[in-house]
C-alpha cells in the first residue's frame, strides 16, 4: 500500500475513534431513579424512570419526579421538580424539562420557571438553556430580582450569558430600584457589578427629576450613570442637554459636554454652551463655554452673550442669573455690552456691572451701573446709577447729550419715550429747523430734567428746578473742545448688530 495512502487512512481511524470517544463522553448518565422499565415510544425505545431521579451529563446535574429517557438519541424528557445544576453556581428549576445531549439544548417550562445564582432570580414560564454557549433565553417575560441590592428588572425578551454574567434585555424593559425607575427598549445587565448599558431610548424617573437617552450607562451600586445621543436631564423645571450628560443621584449632580442647554421653562430662559452643569441640592446651573442666554419675550427674544452664567436661588428663595466677563446683550430694540449682569428673574431686573453701555435705537446710556426692567414680557424701564450719560448723533462732529447724577429712561411700545434726569442734569442740544439746518446749540444745567422723545429725536425738554440754559448760535461753540462733556466717548464700533455679533 501506498505509505501516503496509508497515513491517510491511519488519519481518517483516528479521527473516527476519536469522535466515538468524544461521543461517548458525551452520553447522558443515569445516576439514580427509585424505578426503571424499559418501553417502546413512538417506535423508539425509551427508560422510563421514577423517583428522585437524577441525571448527569458532563458537569451537569439534572433532577426530576419522572422521566423518559430515550438512550440512543441521548434525549430526555423530564417531568416534576425539574432541577438543572451547572457546578456551583446555576441552577434552573421548572416543571417540565425537554434535553437534548448532543446539541446540549435545555427547554425548561412551567408554571413558574426559576434560572438562579448568586447574584440574581430570574423567574419565567419557559427557558431555552443552551449549555453549550452557557447561554440562557426566554422571550414570554421574565423579572429578574437582584441578591446584591434592589433592583428588579422586568422585560418581555432576555437573554442570559452566564460566562460574562450580562443579561440582555429587550422589548419594555423596567428597571426598579428605591431611587428611580428605568423603561427602556433595550439594554444590557451585568450582574456581577450591577452595572446597565442602554442600547436604545431609555427614561429614568427619580423622585425629583427624569432623564431620557439613546445610548449610556448607570453604574447602580455607586448611583452614577452618563448618557449620549439626544440625552436629556428635566430637574424642577429645568432641563439639560449636551451630547454627552453624566449625573451623580448621590449628589443630585448633572454635567453635560457638547453643544449643551439649559431650558428655564419657568422663566422662559434658554441657555446654551458648551460645557454646563446643574446642582440640584443648591437650586442652580452653571454654563460657560460660548455661552448664549436668550430670554424668550412674546415678539422679540434677548440674547446675551457672557464667559459664564450661573442661575441660582439665594435665601430668601429668590432666582438670580448671573453673567460675567465679557457680556454682551442684543434684542431688536435694545443692545449692550458690560463686564458682568446680575438678573433677578423673580422681579425682573436686569443689572449691568463693569463699565456699562446700552444702546436705544440712536441712544447711548452709560452709568456705573444700569439696570433694565421688564414688565409682562416687555422692557418697561432703565435705570442709570452714577455718572449718568445719554448721547445720540447728530452727524460725525456733532452729539446732542444728556448727563446727570441719576436717569430712568421709560419705554413705550418698545422705544425709549421718556427720560427723567435727577441730580447735576445737563444737557447739550443741537437745534435744527424744518430743513435739518442748523440754527444753534442749546446749552444746559437744571438739577432735574424731564426730556420726551419722539420718532428717535427729542422732542422736548423740561428743566424742573432753577435751569440755567443759553442758546448759542452756531459757531460760537467748538463741537469738540467746548461741547463735550467729561467722561464723553462715543463706542458705536463696540454695538452689537445682531445676535451673532454678541460673540465679538
Amino acid at each position: 500500500m501506498d505509505s501516503s495512502l496509508k497515513s491517510g487512512l491511519l488519519l481518517l481511524l483516528s479521527l473516527l475513534f476519536s469522535a466515538l470517544w468524544a461521543q461517548k463522553k458525551e452520553q447522558i448518565e443515569i445516576i439514580d431513579a427509585s424505578e426503571l422499565i424499559g418501553l417502546t415510544v413512538d417506535g423508539k425505545k425509551a427508560q422510563k424512570l421514577r423517583g428522585n431521579v437524577k441525571f448527569r451529563h458532563q458537569k451537569a446535574l439534572m433532577y426530576c419526579d419522572s422521566a423518559l429517557f430515550y438512550r440512543d438519541e441521548n434525549l430526555i424528557d423530564a417531568y416534576g421538580n425539574i432541577r438543572i445544576n451547572q457546578g456551583d453556581t446555576l441552577n434552573l428549576y421548572g416543571d417540565v424539562l425537554h434535553y437534548n445531549g448532543n446539541s446540549r439544548l435545555a427547554e425548561v417550562e412551567g408554571k413558574v420557571v426559576k434560572l438562579e445564582n448568586s447574584d440574581f432570580t430570574l423567574i419565567t414560564d419557559a427557558i431555552l438553556y443552551n449549555r453549550l454557549t452557557n447561554v440562557a433565553q426566554y422571550n414570554t417575560g421574565g423579572v429578574i430580582e437582584s441578591k446584591n441590592d434592589s433592583n428588579l428588572l422586568v422585560s418581555e425578551i432576555g437573554y442570559f450569558l452566564a460566562n460574562q454574567s450580562l443579561f440582555f434585555f429587550k422589548d419594555s424593559v423596567t428597571l426598579s430600584n428605591p431611587d428611580f425607575i428605568m423603561r427602556s427598549d433595550t439594554l444590557k445587565y451585568f450582574s456581577k457589578n450591577e452595572m446597565v448599558n442602554f442600547l436604545g431610548p431609555t427614561i429614568i424617573e427619580g423622585d425629583s427629576n427624569l432623564i431620557y437617552c439613546e445610548t449610556g450607562w448607570y453604574d447602580t451600586p455607586k448611583d452614577i450613570s452618563q448618557y449620549y445621543e439626544n440625552a436629556y436631564l428635566i430637574s424642577d423645571g429645568r432641563k439639560l442637554e449636551g451630547d454627552t450628560l453624566y449625573y451623580d443621584r448621590n449628589i443630585g449632580y448633572g454635567r453635560a459636554i457638547g453643544s449643551i442647554q439649559i431650558t428655564d421653562t419657568a422663566e422662559q430662559v434658554l441657555v446654551n454652551g458648551l460645557y454646563g452643569e446643574i446642582f440640584e441640592k443648591k437650586d442652580s446651573a452653571i454654563v460657560h463655554g460660548q455661552a448664549l442666554l436668550t430670554q424668550i419675550f412674546d415678539s422679540d427674544s434677548l440674547f446675551m452673550h457672557a464667559d459664564t452664567f450661573k442661575v441660582f436661588t439665594n435665601k430668601e428663595n429668590e432666582r438670580s442669573l448671573l453673567a460675567y466677563y465679557g457680556v454682551k446683550i442684543y434684542k431688536q430694540d435694545l443692545q449692550g455690552k458690560c463686564d458682568s449682569i446680575s438678573y433677578a428673574l423673580s422681579d425682573s431686573t436686569i443689572e449691568l456691572h463693569g463699565s456699562p453701555v446700552l444702546w436705544s435705537e440712536q441712544n447711548q446710556l452709560t452709568a456705573e451701573r444700569i439696570d433694565i426692567r421688564t414688565a409682562n414680557s416687555k422692557i418697561h424701564s432703565l435705570f442709570l446709577q452714577t455718572n449718568a450719560f445719554i448721547i445720540s448723533e447728530v452727524d460725525s462732529i456733532r452729539f446732542n447729550q444728556i448727563k446727570g447724577k441719576e436717569m430712568t429712561g421709560y419705554f413705550k411700545e418698545g422705544k425709549l419715550n421718556l427720560i427723567q434726569v435727577r441730580g447735576n442734569g445737563e444737557t447739550t442740544y443741537w437745534g435744527q429747523d424744518e430743513e435739518d439746518k442748523f440754527i444753534g446749540v442749546n446749552v444746559a444745567e437744571s438739577s432735574d430734567i424731564d426730556i420726551k422723545l419722539a420718532n428717535e429725536a427729542i422732542q422736548s425738554i423740561s428743566f424742573i428746578n432753577q435751569p440755567d440754559a443759553t442758546m448759542h448760535p452756531m459757531g460760537e461753540l467748538d463741537p469738540v473742545k467746548d461741547l463735550r462733556y467729561r467722561g464723553f466717548k462715543w463706542l458705536i464700533e463696540e454695538r452689537p448688530l445682531s445676535k451673532e455679533a454678541v460673540f465679538y
